[in-house]
Protein backbone atom coordinates (compact mmCIF):
# COMPACT_ATOMS: atom_id res chain seq x y z
CA UNK A 1 0.00 0.00 0.00
CA UNK A 2 1.45 3.42 -0.94
CA UNK A 3 2.08 6.04 1.70
CA UNK A 4 0.63 9.54 1.98
CA UNK A 5 2.43 11.94 4.31
CA UNK A 6 0.96 15.16 5.69
CA UNK A 7 3.71 17.60 6.71
CA UNK A 8 2.73 20.44 9.02
CA UNK A 9 4.01 22.04 12.24
CA UNK A 10 3.41 19.70 15.15
CA UNK A 11 3.52 21.86 18.28
CA UNK A 12 1.64 20.56 21.34
CA UNK A 13 1.50 24.14 22.66
CA UNK A 14 -0.17 25.59 19.55
CA UNK A 15 -3.65 24.24 18.94
CA UNK A 16 -3.96 26.11 15.63
CA UNK A 17 -0.98 24.30 14.13
CA UNK A 18 -2.11 20.98 15.55
CA UNK A 19 -5.58 21.15 13.99
CA UNK A 20 -4.54 22.46 10.57
CA UNK A 21 -3.71 19.04 9.12
CA UNK A 22 -6.14 17.54 6.56
CA UNK A 23 -5.48 14.03 7.90
CA UNK A 24 -7.64 14.94 10.91
CA UNK A 25 -10.74 15.36 8.77
CA UNK A 26 -10.52 13.35 5.53
CA UNK A 27 -10.02 9.70 4.61
CA UNK A 28 -7.59 8.71 1.86
CA UNK A 29 -8.61 5.20 0.76
CA UNK A 30 -5.80 3.07 -0.61
CA UNK A 31 -3.08 4.96 1.27
CA UNK A 32 -1.27 4.43 4.54
CA UNK A 33 -1.30 7.92 6.05
CA UNK A 34 1.15 9.58 8.42
CA UNK A 35 1.53 13.10 9.89
CA UNK A 36 5.09 14.43 10.26
CA UNK A 37 6.59 17.74 11.36
CA UNK A 38 7.65 19.84 8.36
CA UNK A 39 10.79 20.85 10.24
CA UNK A 40 12.07 17.28 9.75
CA UNK A 41 11.91 17.38 5.93
CA UNK A 42 15.13 16.45 4.15
CA UNK A 43 15.61 15.63 0.43
CA UNK A 44 16.30 11.99 1.23
CA UNK A 45 13.00 11.72 3.15
CA UNK A 46 10.89 12.83 0.17
CA UNK A 47 9.74 9.65 -1.52
CA UNK A 48 7.75 9.10 -4.70
CA UNK A 49 4.50 8.85 -2.73
CA UNK A 50 2.12 11.84 -2.57
CA UNK A 51 2.79 14.46 0.08
CA UNK A 52 0.47 17.10 1.49
CA UNK A 53 2.01 20.22 2.99
CA UNK A 54 -0.34 22.03 5.30
CA UNK A 55 -2.05 23.65 6.74
CA UNK A 56 -0.72 26.54 8.76
CA UNK A 57 1.61 29.45 8.12
CA UNK A 58 4.16 27.45 6.13
CA UNK A 59 4.79 30.19 3.54
CA UNK A 60 7.49 31.73 5.68
CA UNK A 61 11.23 32.09 5.20
CA UNK A 62 11.85 29.71 8.11
CA UNK A 63 10.51 26.90 5.92
CA UNK A 64 12.24 27.85 2.67
CA UNK A 65 14.86 25.08 3.09
CA UNK A 66 12.07 22.52 3.25
CA UNK A 67 10.46 23.84 0.08
CA UNK A 68 13.87 23.92 -1.59
CA UNK A 69 14.20 20.25 -0.68
CA UNK A 70 10.94 19.57 -2.53
CA UNK A 71 12.31 21.15 -5.68
CA UNK A 72 15.59 19.25 -5.44
CA UNK A 73 13.87 15.87 -5.42
CA UNK A 74 14.11 14.32 -8.88
CA UNK A 75 11.92 11.27 -8.36
CA UNK A 76 8.99 13.08 -6.76
CA UNK A 77 5.41 12.03 -6.25
CA UNK A 78 2.49 14.42 -6.27
CA UNK A 79 3.04 17.50 -4.11
CA UNK A 80 0.04 19.33 -2.63
CA UNK A 81 -0.25 22.58 -0.67
CA UNK A 82 -3.47 22.56 1.35
CA UNK A 83 -4.63 25.64 3.27
CA UNK A 84 -1.17 27.10 3.79
CA UNK A 85 -0.60 30.82 4.25
CA UNK A 86 1.96 33.58 4.42
CA UNK A 87 3.48 35.16 7.51
CA UNK A 88 4.97 38.63 7.10
CA UNK A 89 5.85 40.41 10.33
CA UNK A 90 6.11 44.00 9.05
CA UNK A 91 2.95 45.65 10.34
CA UNK A 92 3.24 48.51 7.88
CA UNK A 93 2.76 45.94 5.08
CA UNK A 94 -0.58 44.60 6.29
CA UNK A 95 -2.41 46.21 3.39
CA UNK A 96 0.19 44.93 0.94
CA UNK A 97 -0.10 41.23 1.76
CA UNK A 98 -0.97 40.59 -1.90
CA UNK A 99 2.62 41.52 -2.82
CA UNK A 100 3.94 38.38 -1.15
CA UNK A 101 6.09 36.22 -3.45
CA UNK A 102 4.55 32.75 -3.51
CA UNK A 103 6.85 31.41 -6.24
CA UNK A 104 9.55 29.81 -4.05
CA UNK A 105 6.86 27.82 -2.25
CA UNK A 106 4.53 26.73 -5.04
CA UNK A 107 7.25 25.71 -7.50
CA UNK A 108 7.22 21.96 -8.16
CA UNK A 109 3.79 21.56 -6.54
CA UNK A 110 1.04 19.80 -8.49
CA UNK A 111 -1.95 21.25 -6.64
CA UNK A 112 -2.07 24.49 -4.65
CA UNK A 113 -4.64 25.87 -2.24
CA UNK A 114 -3.73 28.81 -0.01
CA UNK A 115 -5.70 30.25 2.88
CA UNK A 116 -4.85 33.80 1.73
CA UNK A 117 -7.71 35.40 -0.17
CA UNK A 118 -7.52 37.52 -3.33
CA UNK A 119 -4.04 36.37 -4.36
CA UNK A 120 -2.96 34.66 -7.63
CA UNK A 121 -3.58 31.17 -6.21
CA UNK A 122 -6.78 29.27 -5.41
CA UNK A 123 -8.29 30.07 -2.01
CA UNK A 124 -8.63 27.09 0.34
CA UNK A 125 -9.20 28.18 3.96
CA UNK A 126 -7.72 26.38 6.95
CA UNK A 127 -9.10 22.84 7.05
CA UNK A 128 -9.81 23.08 10.78
CA UNK A 129 -13.25 24.37 9.73
CA UNK A 130 -14.12 20.70 9.16
CA UNK A 131 -13.90 19.88 12.88
CA UNK A 132 -17.26 18.51 14.08
CA UNK A 133 -17.06 20.57 17.28
CA UNK A 134 -18.26 23.58 15.28
CA UNK A 135 -21.67 21.94 14.97
CA UNK A 136 -22.53 22.22 18.68
CA UNK A 137 -24.94 25.07 19.50
CA UNK A 138 -23.50 27.90 21.59
CA UNK A 139 -25.21 30.94 23.09
CA UNK A 140 -23.20 34.06 24.00
CA UNK A 141 -22.89 34.63 27.75
CA UNK A 142 -20.64 37.71 27.66
CA UNK A 143 -20.57 40.86 25.60
CA UNK A 144 -16.77 40.55 25.09
CA UNK A 145 -14.19 37.78 25.63
CA UNK A 146 -10.41 37.82 25.07
CA UNK A 147 -8.47 35.05 23.31
CA UNK A 148 -4.75 35.81 23.38
CA UNK A 149 -1.75 34.46 21.52
CA UNK A 150 0.81 33.15 24.02
CA UNK A 151 3.62 35.28 22.59
CA UNK A 152 1.70 38.33 21.36
CA UNK A 153 -0.23 38.97 24.52
CA UNK A 154 -3.24 41.24 24.95
CA UNK A 155 -4.64 42.02 28.38
CA UNK A 156 -8.04 43.44 29.25
CA UNK A 157 -8.51 43.21 33.04
CA UNK A 158 -12.00 42.23 34.04
CA UNK A 159 -12.88 40.44 30.80
CA UNK A 160 -12.99 36.63 30.42
CA UNK A 161 -9.62 35.50 29.06
CA UNK A 162 -8.06 32.40 27.49
CA UNK A 163 -4.88 31.75 25.46
CA UNK A 164 -4.24 29.51 22.47
CA UNK A 165 -2.11 27.27 24.69
CA UNK A 166 -5.37 25.55 25.65
CA UNK A 167 -5.22 22.15 23.94
CA UNK A 168 -8.84 21.05 24.28
CA UNK A 169 -10.61 22.29 21.16
CA UNK A 170 -14.10 22.04 22.59
CA UNK A 171 -12.94 24.24 25.50
CA UNK A 172 -11.58 26.79 23.03
CA UNK A 173 -14.74 26.87 20.92
CA UNK A 174 -16.98 27.02 23.98
CA UNK A 175 -14.98 29.98 25.23
CA UNK A 176 -15.02 31.79 21.88
CA UNK A 177 -18.71 31.05 21.48
CA UNK A 178 -19.45 32.47 24.93
CA UNK A 179 -18.72 35.98 23.68
CA UNK A 180 -20.79 38.17 21.41
CA UNK A 181 -17.53 39.91 20.42
CA UNK A 182 -14.04 38.40 20.54
CA UNK A 183 -10.83 40.37 21.08
CA UNK A 184 -7.92 38.27 19.88
CA UNK A 185 -4.25 38.34 18.89
CA UNK A 186 -4.49 34.77 17.59
CA UNK A 187 -4.98 34.12 13.88
CA UNK A 188 -6.95 30.97 14.56
CA UNK A 189 -8.85 32.72 17.33
CA UNK A 190 -10.02 35.23 14.71
CA UNK A 191 -10.76 32.49 12.16
CA UNK A 192 -12.61 30.19 14.55
CA UNK A 193 -14.54 33.05 16.12
CA UNK A 194 -15.69 34.11 12.67
CA UNK A 195 -16.78 30.55 11.82
CA UNK A 196 -18.88 30.59 15.00
CA UNK A 197 -20.69 33.65 13.72
CA UNK A 198 -19.14 36.00 16.29
CA UNK A 199 -17.84 39.52 15.76
CA UNK A 200 -14.04 39.71 15.93
CA UNK A 201 -11.63 42.53 16.71
CA UNK A 202 -8.10 41.30 15.96
CA UNK A 203 -4.79 42.70 17.18
CA UNK A 204 -2.50 41.66 14.28
CA UNK A 205 1.18 40.83 14.42
CA UNK A 206 1.43 39.33 10.92
CA UNK A 207 0.11 39.81 7.38
CA UNK A 208 -1.95 36.64 7.77
CA UNK A 209 -4.61 38.57 9.69
CA UNK A 210 -5.25 40.79 6.66
CA UNK A 211 -5.48 37.87 4.23
CA UNK A 212 -8.66 36.28 5.61
CA UNK A 213 -11.58 36.19 3.19
CA UNK A 214 -14.00 37.04 6.01
CA UNK A 215 -11.90 39.80 7.55
CA UNK A 216 -12.07 40.73 11.21
CA UNK A 217 -11.81 44.37 12.16
CA UNK A 218 -8.11 45.09 12.71
CA UNK A 219 -6.90 47.23 15.58
CA UNK A 220 -4.37 49.79 14.20
CA UNK A 221 -1.23 48.58 15.95
CA UNK A 222 1.94 50.56 15.35
CA UNK A 223 4.28 48.06 16.98
CA UNK A 224 4.59 45.20 19.44
CA UNK A 225 7.01 45.80 22.32
CA UNK A 226 8.87 43.10 24.23
CA UNK A 227 7.96 42.66 27.87
CA UNK A 228 10.67 44.15 30.07
CA UNK A 229 11.72 42.74 33.41
CA UNK A 230 13.28 45.22 35.82
CA UNK A 231 15.12 44.83 39.12
CA UNK A 232 14.95 48.01 41.18
CA UNK A 233 16.18 49.14 44.58
CA UNK A 234 14.62 52.21 46.21
CA UNK A 235 13.42 53.47 42.85
CA UNK A 236 16.76 52.93 41.12
CA UNK A 237 16.86 50.47 38.24
CA UNK A 238 19.63 47.92 38.79
CA UNK A 239 18.90 45.48 35.97
CA UNK A 240 16.60 45.27 32.93
CA UNK A 241 15.97 42.38 30.57
CA UNK A 242 13.76 42.07 27.49
CA UNK A 243 11.66 38.94 27.13
CA UNK A 244 11.85 37.85 23.47
CA UNK A 245 9.11 35.28 24.10
CA UNK A 246 6.37 37.74 25.00
CA UNK A 247 5.25 41.00 23.41
CA UNK A 248 2.47 43.48 24.13
CA UNK A 249 0.78 46.30 22.25
CA UNK A 250 -1.31 49.36 23.00
CA UNK A 251 -5.04 48.68 23.26
CA UNK A 252 -6.50 52.07 24.16
CA UNK A 253 -9.79 53.21 22.60
CA UNK A 254 -10.55 49.72 21.32
CA UNK A 255 -14.23 50.26 22.17
CA UNK A 256 -14.52 52.87 19.39
CA UNK A 257 -14.02 50.10 16.82
CA UNK A 258 -16.92 47.95 18.00
CA UNK A 259 -19.53 49.54 15.71
CA UNK A 260 -17.36 48.67 12.69
CA UNK A 261 -17.22 44.92 13.35
CA UNK A 262 -19.16 42.55 11.10
CA UNK A 263 -20.20 38.93 11.63
CA UNK A 264 -20.20 36.37 8.81
CA UNK A 265 -22.92 33.83 9.59
CA UNK A 266 -22.35 31.87 6.35
CA UNK A 267 -18.56 31.60 6.66
CA UNK A 268 -18.50 28.09 8.16
CA UNK A 269 -20.58 26.56 5.37
CA UNK A 270 -18.52 28.35 2.72
CA UNK A 271 -15.16 27.28 4.14
CA UNK A 272 -16.30 23.69 4.50
CA UNK A 273 -17.63 23.56 0.93
CA UNK A 274 -14.31 24.81 -0.48
CA UNK A 275 -12.34 22.22 1.51
CA UNK A 276 -14.67 19.45 0.33
CA UNK A 277 -14.09 20.53 -3.27
CA UNK A 278 -10.33 20.62 -2.74
CA UNK A 279 -10.40 17.14 -1.21
CA UNK A 280 -12.09 15.89 -4.38
CA UNK A 281 -9.36 17.51 -6.46
CA UNK A 282 -6.69 15.89 -4.29
CA UNK A 283 -8.22 12.43 -4.68
CA UNK A 284 -8.50 12.87 -8.44
CA UNK A 285 -4.83 13.86 -8.53
CA UNK A 286 -3.43 10.98 -6.49
CA UNK A 287 -5.77 8.22 -7.68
Amino acid sequence: MPNLINYHVIDPQNIGDLLSAPLHYFEFPGFATQALDIRTVQPETLATDPIIFGGGGLLFERFLPQFAAIQSTKQAGKRILWGVGQQGYALDRLRDYRQFDYRPYVASCDLVGVRDFDVPWPWVPCVSCMHPAFDAPRTPQHEVVVFSHKKFHISFPGLPHLTHEETNFETVLNFLGSGDTILTSSFHGAYWGTLLGRKVLAFPFSSKFASLKHPPTLYPIKNWSPVRWRLSWFGKSLYERKDSHQYFCATHNWQTLLPKIHAYPDSLAECRAVNQQFYTAVMNLIA
